[in-house]
């Protein structure tokens, strides 16, 4: 299919051998464009060391510059397809994903799929452009924990910590899911390498979908209202805490049962449950 990403990060920034697009290409795909919201240099590092940690970030760094390839840590990783693709996507900065000139680049680009990487919300204007739709990688499982740092909000509330691709409407997070896998956390977590864990996770079912995508011509645009909630950006003093959280009970069993039943419940796809946290109020 043909496929354009967006992403928001500084115009510097280089999607050669990109993880997810030299996954999407050794799938049979065509990245025909990324298309980048332009965002200043100081404002995404600050952003990736909030969501990272400073370990985390320094390490992804220094694997980007030495143009070392991101292997996906989960086991259902098909890494032997990507290895020799070599991925150089046409990128165009713009000032807005929602401006009419990413509308007028699409038109051109004539894409079936959009797959969001790391954007604000997307104004119908855009999601109507795509021959067949546009879909998501989310970070915690849905409808429960839509918005912002729902990683760290699960952990921190002692929830399977997961990843959902969900069908992109106009609403937050209110799409359906068409792929979602709980993740295995172990002791020596922090909130960023769970998050590094789930953005190697959104490749292997990014590509799941998209194959099943492929099949039915189809991405389901109807608004999910039940359950869950919205959450927003983290306080700094409440991640601390999560990371707290994670070190001292990230080894704990207890709650495993209660895990296995919320993928019963979910229907996941995953063999593996996170060795989960107690409840907030025990910290």
């Amino acid at each position: 299919m043909k496929i354009v990403l967006f992403s928001r990060v500084p115009r510097w920034y280089s999607f050669k051998n990109e993880r997810l697009a030299t996954r999407l290409i050794a799938d049979g795909h065509e990245i025909v464009g990324v298309i980048v919201e332009q965002t200043s240099t100081a404002k995404s590092i600050r952003e990736w060391i909030w969501k990272l940690g400073f370990r985390v970030f320094v390490k992804k760094a220094l694997q980007k510059v030495s143009g070392k390839k991101l292997q996906n840590v989960t086991a259902e990783t098909r890494t032997d397809k990507s290895l020799n693709v070599k991925v150089s996507p046409k990128v165009f900065l713009v000032d807005s994903h929602n401006s009419p000139e990413c509308v007028e680049i699409l038109k051109s680009l004539q894409p079936e799929v959009i797959v969001l990487r790391g954007c604000g919300i997307i104004k119908k204007q855009v999601l109507e452009v795509p021959k067949i739709g546009v879909i998501n990688p989310h970070y915690a499982l849905l409808p429960d924990y839509r918005g912002m740092d729902v990683t760290e909000w699960s952990a921190l509330h002692g929830d399977p910590i997961a990843v959902s691709v969900h069908a992109v409407n106009e609403g937050v997070d209110t799409g359906r899911v068409l792929k979602s896998r709980i993740i295995e956390a172990d002791s020596q977590d922090t909130t960023g390498t769970l998050r590094d864990k789930c953005a190697a996770l959104a490749v292997d079912l990014i590509s799941e979908a998209l194959a099943e995508i492929e099949k039915t011509r189809d991405v389901p645009t109807e608004r999910i209202e039940a359950g869950g909630r919205q959450y927003f950006q983290m306080h700094p003093r409440l991640k601390k805490i999560t990371d707290e959280r994670l070190r001292k009970f990230g080894a704990e069993k207890s709650l495993e049962p209660a895990v296995e039943m919320k993928k019963n419940e979910l229907n996941l796809d995953s063999e593996h449950a996170p060795q989960n946290l107690q409840s907030p109020q025990n910290l």
